[in-house]
């Protein structure tokens, strides 16, 4: 019977990272930091009664669980915040059609928008024609 409620708390945790590909910084970093806290918590609680590692893994997926959303309403408010935004595709296309560098990057300095640059994106927006002199103006708006 233990084993088979390891498996599942296992389970859970993975399916509850699986989809933090998609999700934003904040999301990720109070899922994170939720599931350490309640991994901790849940562990120390359940020590005392003899199941610290199901204590640690029930504390640690319910923290992930609440620290994600927690994040979550952080990183949609962020986003409304910031409406006028220039996605890094928007910049791809600007620079597919032609529009100055200059033009660009006034866009980006209008929006107020950042960038967390990543090799594979500066491959992508090399591949789109953003010159480096824009590319460069994204690294100094980073998040």
């Amino acid at each position: 019977m233990n084993r088979i409620f390891n498996g599942m708390m296992v389970l859970v945790l993975a399916a509850s990272v699986a989809g933090c590909e998609n999700m934003g910084g904040n999301t990720k970093k109070g899922a994170g930091l939720g599931a350490l806290a309640g991994a901790a918590v849940g562990g120390i609680v359940g020590h005392q009664g003899g199941h610290g590692w199901e204590g640690a893994l029930i504390g640690g997926a319910t923290g992930a669980v609440l620290g994600g959303a927690v994040g979550n309403e952080a990183d949609k408010r962020q986003l409304e915040v910031n409406k006028d935004h220039i996605t890094i595709i928007q910049i791809a296309e600007m620079g597919q059609k032609g529009i100055p560098e200059d033009v660009i990057i006034s866009e980006i300095n209008r929006t107020h928008s950042e960038y967390a640059l990543t090799s594979e994106t500066i491959a992508y927006l090399k591949d789109n024609k953003i010159s480096d002199k824009v590319i460069n103006r994204m690294m100094t708006a980073t998040k």
